[in-house]
Formats: structure tokens, sequence, C-alpha cells
């Protein structure tokens, strides 16, 4: 992963195509950022040419960047220097929304925003593993629902980006410890 040496978007603003046929999911993950009170706004657009990210399905390109337990890939944290960049996601986290495919989604997502892992077990969706945090995600086969979402991202998440961005987190709910 690689990305400029500034790693903002211009305004906070990302448009994100989906290539992968989880749009529900990509647009769910943006929206969590979105209203999480940093100043981003991440859109889903229809069209890949208005795209500055294309998130697709592709689990051999997956396999061979970050190994066999790899759910997600991130080729740029941050704005790239080209400006664009792709989003690969495992095709298991495709289907419906499930907790586990949009914190997976959203936590890519941060990475295009520019933020990095973030080690330990602290409720974080930038935590390098999604069951190494205490608010793993569910493994729930059913839609996700507020309360499953309710750290997706964490409020430390959202101080990071805001920090990049501006904004504070709009809620410090005492799940996302």
């Amino acid at each position: 992963m690689a990305g400029s040496s500034d790693p903002r978007w211009h305004d906070g603003v990302v448009h994100v195509y989906d290539d992968s046929g989880m749009t529900d999911t990509i647009v769910t993950a943006a929206h969590r950022w979105t209203v999480s009170g940093a100043k981003v706004d991440i859109e889903v657009v229809r069209d890949q040419h208005d795209a500055d990210v294309i998130v697709r399905k592709d689990d051999r390109r997956l396999l061979a960047l970050c190994g066999r337990d790899c759910l997600g890939y991130s080729t740029s944290i941050g704005h790239p220097k080209s400006g664009h960049s792709e989003v690969l996601l495992r095709s298991n986290l495709g289907g419906d929304p499930r907790p586990l495919s949009v914190w997976v989604a959203a936590h890519e997502l941060g990475h295009v925003l520019g933020l990095h892992h973030r080690n330990g077990h602290n409720c974080s969706v930038m935590s390098p593993r999604a069951f190494d945090t205490n608010c793993a995600p569910s493994l729930a086969a059913t839609r996700p629902t507020p309360a499953e979402l309710a750290c997706v991202p964490a409020p430390a998440d959202v101080d990071v980006a805001a920090g990049l961005y501006g904004g504070a987190a709009v809620t410090r709910d005492p799940r996302c410890k």
C-alpha cells in the first residue's frame, strides 16, 4: 500500500465505484464514514469513469497480496499520486450486507481515507484482524442492525479521520471501547 505524501482527499470527498456486486455493502460502509463526524464524504457513483476508487472482488489477487486469511485490501493508504486506487474484497463477502462484510468494507475505506492499522484490542474498525478487537463484527448472516454497526467506525477511528479532515466523532458509544 503506497500513498502520496499528503493522504487527504480534496475536501474529504472520495468517489467510489462498486464493480464487486456488493453495492449495498459498499453504500452502507461509505454512509457510516460519511455520518461519523469526520468531515469526509464517500460517495458511491454509478459510472467507473467518475470514480477515484474502484471496489472489485478478486480472490486470486487478494491471496497473492495478503494471504489466505485476508478479507480485503486497499492499493493505497490515502490519496494516491495517480489519483486512483482499488479496493479488493473477498468474494465470500458478497450477497446481502452482513455485519462482517460492512466491517471489512469500512476498514478498507478507512485505508482509502488515509488511516493505518490500529494495533491492540481496543475497539477499532482499523484493527488488522476483524476478530482481534473488542468490538469484533457479528458473524450473523442477516443484514446488520444499527446496534451491530454502532462501532463502524469506532470513535477512535473517527478521531484519526478527523485529525486529517476536521470534524469530531458524533457519538462516543460505550460499546466502542
